[in-house]
């Protein structure tokens, strides 16, 4: 059995129980409601209900549609199963998805990528579930003997971890990242909101990719 059958053979699992998880994932997260309504007899009315999902739907309906496909190139798709259960995307699975890859020296979309991608973001989930419970027993009462200076810089982690994403992948396609951050910075000093720039700058650079893919294809075939 070759490489490509037996990387198959390991997406469909993955698919399956990727499947499973998540819609049991899905069907978990009503529990507290369902506890809440059946023990206590708690219950909003079904227009308050409505009102709070239409107004949380408002916000973030973008990136319920952008950040599958931003993200999906980077994490593969046992990467966006994983990623989508256990939470921390944007600020931890996906810089630790690019990051594994790079250091293993393979590329995004490919099966060794996919494999990397899936060591790397299991490792992340571990290490987060023991920080977390190590945090949870200690960390209010750490961080509430740290001095300013130290709290203050925290503001700064996902800032500096998006900034080392875009270095790394502005490297491969500097052209690309340029045209990405001149969209989002403009979108922003215009003060426009947020569901017309994450789209803006996704599905722009995803365009400007297949043209210029397009025109090198064309170049090489001319020569």
């Amino acid at each position: 059995m070759d490489k490509n059958q037996v990387y198959k053979t390991f997406i469909k699992g993955i698919i399956f129980w990727g499947r499973i998880t998540l819609l049991v994932a899905f069907a978990l997260s009503f529990i507290p409601a369902l506890y809440l309504k059946v023990v206590h007899g708690v219950m909003p009315p079904i227009s308050i209900i409505l009102k709070d999902f239409g107004l949380i739907a408002s916000i973030v309906v973008v990136s319920w549609i952008v950040e599958p496909i931003a993200y999906f190139p980077i994490l593969g798709i046992t990467g966006t199963y994983m990623a989508w259960l256990s939470g921390n995307i944007s600020n931890l699975r996906v810089p630790v998805s690019a990051m594994s890859q790079e250091a293993a020296g393979v590329k995004e979309g490919t099966p060794e990528g996919d494999i990397v991608s899936t060591l790397g973001m299991g490792i992340s989930v571990i290490i987060n579930l023991v920080v977390l419970v190590i945090g949870v027993f200690f960390g209010v009462k750490l961080i509430g003997n740290l001095p300013p200076l130290i709290t203050t810089a925290f503001e700064y982690i996902l800032p500096a971890v998006f900034g080392a994403v875009l270095a790394s992948f502005s490297l491969r396609g500097p052209k690309l990242a340029a045209f990405a951050f001149t969209v989002a910075l403009v979108f922003s000093l215009l003060r426009l909101p947020m569901w017309i720039v994450l789209p803006s700058c996704v599905f722009g650079t995803i365009v400007l990719g297949v043209v210029m893919f397009n025109r090198e294809s064309k170049r090489k075939i001319s020569c």
